[in-house]
């Protein structure tokens, strides 16, 4: 009997290795198959720790749906939405989700292609639009905002990304990865402030306040219609620099607080046909007193880059001491500006190719040095974009 069971034994083991030595090429394939590669990327973590929660993770390459491209990131960067986000400033609605992969700047390569999409081929450098539902007209918030890079959709903190294929645009063979990928944000941002909602003008006098990604960007824009350049800082180096990049006004709002006054003196008291507000509401006041008749006031910043710079309350927005004044006799304009359509990111880098126009990028980081890329952006020492390259 012993015998036996031994020889069963032996017999159950040599099945057992036969189905092993079978079930191999099943093996190999499940190891190789697309559905369990692994890319590095970042997500946002828990809120409320130093340096933010920002962590490098290691997750799958997402699946490609019906309608949607898998891109290689090749460059993201930072801007100022981002670092809201970051520390939990819901400035756009939605759920703290600590795996979501932030940032919303983007140049990338297409991988591979989802069921039905014909419009583009494996290869293409292309840009997706931080809102890759508006493709153009009229920006529509409760259908458009559906898909937000950042905020409910993952972002472009990561090696490879999935997104819809509707919002893709080519980039221009002359405009490398590095200086794409600041266009989907800042640029476009600038191009629909200036050139679409204020439609500014040759001959008209533009300022923009501070330094950032959008004010330089508008400033590019400008002098590519031809019209005349404001602008602020709090650093009378970078203000040097600006003259540099074309600007023709500059004023230190450190050393001149109501800067505004000092922006009437110096075109006779007219001021500024288009402003650019791009660090909120506390602003408000001075830009409506800086603006000429009929002036044009383009409100983009939400929120403060570097730290303990809040914005302005409720209360302090409806206690404006001469808002109807300035909005009434002056016949003035106050527009909201988010963003951009799809159509308004390719015009825009149509026409920076077409001009030879470069956006000025103050530092690149590597992915792996993301968090120092938080860093400098909050020490207010940029001028311009900050990239990160992967």
């Amino acid at each position: 009997m012993k015998r036996r069971s031994v020889l069963c034994s032996g017999a159950s083991l040599i099945a057992a290795g036969a189905t092993i030595l079978n079930s191999l090429p099943s093996i190999a394939a499940t190891l190789s198959d697309k559905s369990v590669r692994f890319m590095r990327a970042y997500e946002v973590g828990e809120l409320g720790r130093k340096n933010y929660g920002l962590r490098i993770v290691r997750r799958p390459v997402p699946d490609v749906a019906a309608g949607q491209v898998l891109l290689r990131v090749h460059a993201t960067g930072l801007n100022a939405r981002d670092l809201a986000l970051l520390r939990g400033l819901r400035i756009y609605g939605g759920v703290h989700d600590p795996t979501r992969i932030p940032l919303d700047d983007n140049a990338c390569e297409v991988l591979a292609l989802g069921a039905g999409v014909t419009d583009f081929k494996i290869g293409d450098r292309v840009l997706c639009t931080h809102f890759p539902l508006w493709l153009d007209g009229p920006w529509d918030d409760v259908t458009m905002s559906g898909v937000d890079f950042g905020v409910n959709t993952n972002g472009f903190l990561a090696e490879q990304v999935a997104v819809p294929a509707q919002g893709l645009v080519r980039i221009p063979r002359e405009i490398s990865y590095q200086a794409a990928a600041t266009f989907p944000n800042a640029g476009l941002t600038a191009w629909h402030a200036v050139m679409v909602a204020a439609n500014l003008q040759a001959g008209e006098t533009m300022v923009t306040l501070g330094t950032g990604g959008v004010s330089v960007f508008g400033m590019q824009w400008a002098k590519l219609r031809g019209a005349k350049v404001a602008i602020t800082s709090s650093q009378d180096t970078k203000l040097v620099r600006m003259r540099e990049l074309g600007a023709e006004i500059t004023i230190n709002y450190r050393n001149n607080p109501d800067w505004h006054h000092e922006l009437l003196e110096l075109t006779q008291g007219r001021g500024a046909d288009v402003v650019l507000n791009t660090v909120g509401i506390a602003e408000l006041e001075r830009c409506l007193l800086a603006c000429n008749s009929n002036g044009r006031v383009m409100v983009i910043g939400a929120n403060s880059v570097t730290r303990g710079k809040g914005t302005a309350t409720t209360a302090e927005f409806t206690g404006l001491k001469v808002f109807p004044r300035a909005m009434i006799m002056r016949g003035l304009t106050i527009r909201g500006i988010i963003v951009g359509s799809r159509q308004m990111l390719a015009d825009a880098l149509q026409a920076a190719a077409s001009a030879g126009l470069l956006p000025v990028i103050d530092r690149v980081f590597s992915f792996e040095n993301a968090r120092e890329a938080i860093t400098y952006m909050e020490s207010g020492e940029k001028i311009g974009k900050i990239v990160i390259s992967i």
